[in-house]
């Protein structure tokens, strides 16, 4: 007898929901294991902070493009990951700015990714007709990935988002190649995507539309094409306006665009491949400490036991997905710097979702329906000699090397028995659920500490309002806070870092960057997480040679904050002339100046006969009294940087003073006008048209067609009720008219 639809729908939700409760047990073990484990690294420095900041502006009223006060790390729309776009970093930035536990919503946040991804590979793999156990098996095996465990849940939240919704905006394109219906999810997927701001998930999506068009090619289907060609042209405008701001403002940025070499941070090889079956198999060649970043998945031995003759007959209908495969395989194991690009390895989470996919798509179209003792010995040499490798390449932990062999080849047998059984689909999901996580468990036993550095990073709100208590005004961080924090727990007492800043409600200029401006982190020797070096308090007081005033009056810095390891006692204790010693703790120093400064945004300097008076200022425009200027035109400096997309209305904009300070060169007959200082991102009118135009067309779009539909619907509905209306009137039949005014006459 043959199943319901409804009956399928039911099952395949029972599975769905055996994989999000697996998947959820596997974030429980890591959470009991170390309650830290989603909140290092870069969710600690960077991530949080920007979702607090970007949430505290949409409440205010305001889009964030450029914070003055951040300095080097204040461009926000050139640097894209702050998501200004993307409608789901402003609502976990929201959240942030109303919870008081920022551990429990970095965690919640990281579990439900995890969640959302395993989701989509379940619904990607069930559009592969792949059944709902085996697609259960797929969506346990996809967050068991080394770098998404090592990097993204610990660390890098924004790779975690673009992984989350990769298997999504796949299975959304697939939709739409068949049904017009789902073109709406994968705008709305693809939209997601890009916005993020992480220029890594726009790569994939490329390569995910060009395999669906490989598909679409296949089939000779020009509509699915056609559907496919317009959400990648609307996909693509919105990203003009999220990345082509930091594209235009490269050239004063710490991005270059050289060719990097096929070595060296997070970068691979193909051996690296070959062993990446082996749960603790490592990636040597990188400064991190050794860590099983290229672990793909367990089973992947288990594509020897394919039938070969079934995949020559049936791998067409596969090509777009051996196209993403191919290509995912091509980048991770490529240059490890290409122009701006850098760290190939970050697309190994992309690569186990097609890896695993393609796995259980052909062990479900093609295996053999009996394996051979033959397919089972071969499958486990490749895992024995993958081992052998990952011993060699990393000697010191060769007894964990050993359980993992021993591990995976269990798991294989154990497969490879139950691929026998008439009910094997079921098996093989209790058998790959289970094994998953056996290798996951064991992974995490022989490397406990994920590389991202825990920065001891306060869990609550509260916490962080703690340091610069005596503050003032703009406020400055001299020294490494960053090295102090990581040694010293107690010294987040004192001291934070990076984009944390943002939750003291000071205005700090040390927050987190990954574009900074080259001439003012030069200048004060500033790392990517705000932290200086000592030698950043000199040039901070000496004379910029251009003005002759010293640099943290041109800065506009009110407080200075100095980590007391990097300094001698006689130096804390000697603030120069017009400075306070404002507080003192065992790990940092206060100076606040005894008049404070209004801060940065604002004229701080104008040449020898040149007068001006402040008016007003926000975070993108300084409007300033020319009172007096001489006939020969005059100069004025202000403090902010001088990033690409500055405009005056008067005069004209000038080199940058001390190579980042912006300036303004006034005319003669500048007298007694307003000067109006405004930014926009180089290229802003473009990016909004095409975002504006991007967004209109996706919301008409499907729009358009839901309204066809309906009005066909209700066309076909009215046919249907006058065919039931003709159909229900009685029949006459051999009835005859007579003609007019004869009368009727009497049927036979």
């Amino acid at each position: 007898m043959k199943r319901s639809g409804e009956w399928q729908r039911a099952l395949s939700a029972r599975w769905a929901l055996a994989a999000l409760g697996t998947v959820l047990l596997m974030a429980l073990l890591l959470l009991l294991r170390d309650n830290r484990f989603f909140f290092y690294g870069d969710t600690q420095a960077a991530y949080y902070g920007w979702w607090y900041h970007l949430g505290e502006q949409v409440r205010a009223g305001r889009w964030p493009v450029l914070d003055p006060h951040a300095w080097r790390a204040g461009n926000l729309v050139a640097e894209g990951q702050w998501g200004l776009f993307s409608p789901l970093s402003i609502g976990i930035g929201l959240l942030a700015t109303v919870s008081g536990g920022v551990l429990f919503l970095a965690s919640a946040v990281k579990v439900a990714l995890v969640c959302t991804g395993a989701m989509g590979m379940f619904a990607l793999a069930r559009s592969y007709d792949v059944p709902p156990p085996m697609a259960c098996f797929a969506a346990v095996a996809v967050p068991a990935g080394g770098m998404t465990q090592y990097l993204d849940l610990p660390s890098w939240a924004a790779g975690l988002t673009i992984w989350a919704l990769f298997p999504w905006v796949w299975w959304a394109l697939r939709g739409a190649m068949r049904r017009p219906a789902m073109v709406a999810p994968a705008l709305l997927a693809g939209y997601l995507m890009v916005t993020v701001g992480y220029v890594y998930g726009t790569i994939m999506l490329i390569v995910v539309l060009v395999g669906c068009l490989v598909d679409a090619w296949m089939a000779r289907d020009r509509t699915a094409a056609a559907r496919l060609v317009g959400i990648g042209l609307l996909c693509g405008l919105v990203a003009v306006a999220v990345y082509l701001p930091g594209v235009l403002t490269a050239s004063v940025s710490v991005r270059d665009s050289e060719f990097g070499g096929f070595s060296g941070k997070f970068s691979t090889d193909p051996l690296a491949m070959f062993t990446s079956v082996i749960p603790t198999a490592a990636v040597p060649g990188t400064s991190e400490h050794l860590l099983p970043y290229a672990y793909l998945a367990w089973f992947l031995p288990a594509l020897l036991w394919l039938d070969l003759g079934k995949v020559r007959r049936g791998w067409r209908p596969l090509t777009g997905l051996l196209f993403v495969t191919a290509v995912t395989l091509l980048i991770v194991d490529g240059p490890a710097r290409f122009g701006p690009l850098r760290w190939p390895l970050r697309l190994q989470t992309f690569l186990v979702v097609a890896a695993v996919l393609l796995a259980a798509v052909a062990l479900t179209r093609f295996r053999l329906r009996r394996p051979t003792w033959g397919r089972l010995a071969l499958s486990l040499a490749w895992v024995l000699l993958a081992g052998v490798v990952a011993v060699l390449r990393a000697s010191g932990v060769w007894s964990g090397h050993l359980i993992s062999v021993a591990l995976v080849g269990a798991g294989l047998v154990a497969l490879w028995y139950v691929a026998r059984r008439p009910d094997a689909r079921v098996w093989w999901a209790a058998v790959g659920c289970v094994v998953t996580l056996a290798a996951t468990a064991w992974q995490h036993t022989v490397f406990p500490q994920p590389p991202s550095p825990e920065r001891n990073m306060p869990s609550s709100l509260t916490a962080y309002q703690r340091p610069l208590a005596k503050a003032e005004g703009d406020v400055m961080v001299v020294g490494n806070a960053n090295a102090v924090m990581e040694a010293h727990p107690a010294a987040v007492r004192e001291l934070l870092t990076g984009s944390a800043w943002y939750l003291n409600g000071h205005r700090v200029q040390n927050t987190y960057t990954a574009v900074s401006h080259a001439a003012f982190k030069d200048r004060y020797c500033m790392s990517y997480q705000g932290s200086t070096c000592p030698q950043a308090l000199a040039t901070v007081f000496a004379e910029e040679p251009d003005t002759g005033v010293r640099r943290v009056d041109l800065l506009g810095v009110s407080t200075l904050l100095l980590v007391r390891a990097d300094f001698p006692r006689r130096v804390l204790e000697s603030p120069p002339s017009g400075w306070r010693l404002a507080s003192t703790t065992p790990w940092s120093v206060t100076w606040v100046r005894e008049d404070p400064v209004p801060g940065a945004g604002r004229p701080v300097w104008s040449s020898p006969g040149t007068v001006v008076r402040p008016l007003s200022s926000d975070d993108r425009t300084a409007r300033f009294r020319i009172e007096d200027v001489p006939s020969g035109g005059g100069r004025v400096v202000l403090s902010a940087v001088a990033w690409p997309g500055y405009t005056t209305d008067v005069g004209r904009l000038a080199d940058p003073v001390d190579g980042y300070l912006l300036e303004v060169d006034v005319p003669g007959e500048a007298e007694g006008r307003v000067v109006t200082v405004h930014f926009s991102p180089p290229g802003w009118p473009l990016e909004l048209a095409c975002w504006w135009l991007g967004v209109g067309v996706a919301v008409m779009w499907p729009l358009g067609g839901y309204l066809r539909r309906r009005r066909s619907s209700r066309d076909a509905q009215g046919v249907n009720a006058a065919a039931r209306s003709t159909a229900s009137r009685p029949a006459l039949t051999g009835a005859t008219t007579a003609p007019s005014g004869d009368g009727p006459t009497t049927p036979r």
